[in-house]
């Protein structure tokens, strides 16, 4: 209730800000939590408050929370807990496996080490969905293929790899040469076009099944796993927009194309998921302005994180505005970079934490209004940028600026920009 009140239309929120409409129940939920009962409800507990936490911007309690849960795993031994039935084991293995992606996730994002960076994938991983929601008490599950919750593991490992790249690439202790980068960012890119295309067919990014998986009430895990796969390759080549002379220009311009290609493939998926239902395979790559919907077409992707990865992706078409000389690919950047705007200033009717996603992306703004060329350049600034989600950002230490920080001061840019 703490999470969805937010979305609710009932009366009994009239007046009630939609970001503070799951307060009392947050409340509630803290009250009832009691640590001494050593359990999987417990740990369920603790992810949820801690999903609260993170979605208001309590980024220390956040931590806490999910630092409880996965201690409470470690005590139960959750992935191999004995269970009664496969319907016990299922869920036990898709809160381990979410712990261990939640760790990968806050750790970076707060600039923490993880907790369980020691876990394997020798573990079991859950079974797919549709097995999953048809399992009854005392079912044996027979057909143990991979779903979303396998393949978004299997995704993390990697993305666990391109943060510890990144972090290397900008860290004195541990820097690296331009010949041992290149070699590292080539395997982790063949890692995930290998992940993409040993996909089982049913978890493809294609028009049928993410409409399958809307059927089935999990679109939005569907759509997390690919705008994940083509978040995590823009940032494995993020690095490579800065413009230094020295570098390979064939290699780089690769790298580069890589990065645009990816940020137009999550803003197709993006804008895809948030049409309505009988709009989903129309999609175009022209602005869409809002329209009115029927209350059954719910949109999707209006979980919190698609903020941070949306301004992320926002910034390469920054990159793309700033540095292309295609008319079309100019044209593109315009319409997107406003369309992105729209889906960020909605989410923040929903979500706290989309205050600090906003301020990043003007900082970024103001950044590029001082100096392009510095803009996009891989320091310890742009690590906390891209990594850091949980952290706010100050302003990149160049001359100083003349903008204002408020959203007005972002609105009235983009307003500038795209009119």
């Amino acid at each position: 209730m703490a999470l969805g009140a937010r979305f609710s239309d009932n009366h009994i929120f009239t007046g009630v800000d939609r970001r503070r409409r799951g307060d009392r129940y947050a409340e509630r939920a803290r009250k009832l939590l009691d640590l001494t009962d050593i359990s999987v409800r417990t740990i369920q507990a603790c992810i949820l408050l801690g999903t609260v936490c993170f979605s208001d911007s309590q980024t220390k309690s956040e931590s806490l929370h999910y630092s409880i849960a996965v201690r409470l795993a470690l005590i139960l031994d959750l992935p191999n807990r004995q269970w009664e039935d496969q319907v016990e084991r299922q869920v036990n293995l898709r809160i381990w496996w979410s712990l261990y992606m939640i760790d990968i996730w806050s750790s970076a994002g707060l600039n923490l080490p993880r907790q369980l960076d020691f876990v394997e994938t020798h573990h079991t991983l859950p079974t797919s969905e549709d097995i999953f929601l048809s399992l009854r008490s005392g079912a044996v599950v027979a057909d143990e293929r991979p779903g979303l919750w396998s393949e978004m593991v299997l995704l993390a490992r990697i993305w666990a790899r391109i943060h510890h790249l990144n972090k290397a690439s900008v860290t004195s202790n541990s820097l690296i040469d331009s010949q041992s980068l290149t070699a590292t960012v080539d395997a982790l890119a063949q890692e995930l076009r290998d992940w993409s295309e040993n996909l089982h067919p049913s978890l493809e990014e294609t028009p049928e099944n993410l409409d399958r998986f809307n059927a089935l009430g999990l679109g939005n895990a569907f759509a997390a796993l690919h705008l994940g796969y083509h978040y995590y390759n823009e940032v494995l080549f993020y690095q490579f927009l800065a413009r230094s002379p020295e570098d390979p220009t064939s290699k780089v311009e690769q790298y580069r194309s890589q990065c645009d290609a990816h940020a137009l493939a999550f803003c197709n998926l993006l804008y895809r998921c948030r049409q309505p239902t009988d709009n989903n395979k129309n999609n175009n790559n022209t602005l869409h302005h809002h329209q009115p919907q029927k209350k059954a077409q719910q949109q999707q992707c209006q979980y919190v994180m698609v903020g941070h990865m949306l301004v992320v992706t926002s910034t390469v078409y920054i990159h793309m505005l700033l540095f292309s000389e295609d008319e079309g690919k100019i044209k593109l950047a315009r319409q997107r970079l406003a369309q992105n705007f729209e889906i960020l200033t909605e989410l923040q009717t929903f979500w706290v934490t989309l205050d600090v996603a906003l301020s990043r992306l003007q900082v970024f703004h103001n950044a590029c209004t001082r100096s392009i060329d510095e803009s996009f350049r891989m320091d310890q600034w742009m690590l906390k940028f891209i990594l850091e989600h949980g952290s706010s950002v100050v302003e990149r230490p160049m001359d100083a600026d003349e903008d204002g920080d408020s959203p007005g001061a972002l609105r009235s840019w983009f307003l500038r920009t795209f009119d």
